[in-house]
């Protein structure tokens, strides 16, 4: 089978040359063991934590050698647990590899895999929708932002996997929703998404415009990104406005400190002066069973519509993930379709 390994540390953004697609023998399900066949791999900008050299965040650490670690869709195709049968649809993170061995017994915190049911579908949604990254954007809107009516929402990487379904939920609570996203294309399918407007953060003029999409400041936003994008939304904040914070992917790469002007100061001030509710969390199940119960039905009934882009073939993976960082062509949750066409077919 084929597998992806860390050929080399990151630094700054990633490139397909840290990474390398080897052949590995074929696993074989041992005593209380499932063998799966991997359908779907997702590309989550947070993996960019585990191939730093010198560990600042994140549970996953890798070193040169290790297969990348990565979320997944898999079909059970051999079983030694009582909990799982043949054909089974899990959602785990297994990797970036065509075939695993999983212990459920001996699972980490995440917990064994989830077993997919059949409103799962397309089974893709598992890694975007109805898993890490919709459970973020609901605790964004809902259990952080507390969005309501009338209010105002801003979105940075408006075009991402958690953005994409932040601003679709906002949209569905009443409020005017500004995505921030990189070029007019990008804007365009923001905008196509339900948002009421998307600024260009590379166009020359980009705080003009955001202030003027926001004429009555920002209740709540919702930030991906930090840097220069985010120190022209502080400004338009209103008083007491709620701040989820679930990615800094301008400071993905960096140490404790990067280079420039050291801007800490003007953003506490802010956060003191304007009363703002910051409240950083990590990628992970967030919502619990109410929001995956909440997002499979607002999926269902056309309230919420799946954004993905999707690569094929395992090879695939280390030029897309690098594309994550350093191009603006993806809308959605970023996916790789690992099995042939005909394996997820009779999957699904």
């Amino acid at each position: 089978m084929k597998q992806v390994v860390l050929a080399a540390y990151a630094k700054g953004n990633p490139t397909v040359a840290n990474f390398r697609v080897e052949q590995a023998p074929m696993p074989e399900a041992g005593p209380g063991e499932i063998l799966l066949r991997t359908l779907w791999l997702s590309l989550d900008p947070l993996i960019r934590f585990a191939i730093d050299e010198v560990k600042l965040t994140g549970a996953t650490h890798l070193s040169p050698g290790d297969v990348m670690y990565g979320g997944t869709v898999s079909e059970v195709v051999a079983s030694n647990h009582p909990s799982y049968a043949v054909d089974d649809i899990v959602e785990g993170r297994t990797g970036w590899r065509e075939y695993a061995v999983v212990d459920p017994a001996q699972a980490d915190y995440r917990g064994p895999p989830r077993k997919l049911g059949p409103e799962v579908r397309p089974a893709s949604a598992a890694l975007g929708v109805l898993g890490m990254p919709g459970q973020t954007a609901h605790a964004c809107m809902i259990g952080i932002g507390r969005v309501q009516a009338g209010e105002t929402v801003v979105i940075s990487a408006a075009g991402g996997a958690v953005g994409t379904i932040a601003g679709q939920i906002g949209k569905m609570l009443g409020a005017r929703v500004v995505g921030i996203a990189g070029g007019p294309d990008k804007c365009a399918a923001v905008e196509g998404l339900g948002f009421d407007a998307c600024v260009d953060y590379k166009a020359p003029d980009f705080a003009d415009k955001l202030k003027a999409a926001v004429p009555q400041g920002i209740d709540v936003y919702v930030d991906n990104v930090g840097g220069d994008v985010t120190f022209n939304v502080l400004p338009l904040l209103k008083y007491r406005a709620r701040m989820p914070v679930c990615g800094f992917i301008a400071y993905y790469g960096m140490g404790l400190t990067g280079p420039g002007p050291d801007r800490m100061p003007g953003f506490m001030r802010t956060i003191m002066s304007k009363g703002l509710e910051v409240h950083g969390f990590g990628g992970s199940m967030v919502g619990g069973e109410q929001a995956l119960t909440d997002l499979a039905r607002w999926l269902a009934e056309g309230k919420v519509r799946l954004a993905e882009t999707t690569y094929k073939g395992l090879d695939s993976a280390p030029a897309a993930f690098a594309g994550v960082f350093g191009g603006n062509r993806n809308v959605g949750k970023v996916v790789i379709q690992v099995a042939p066409d005909e394996v997820v077919a009779a999957s699904a």
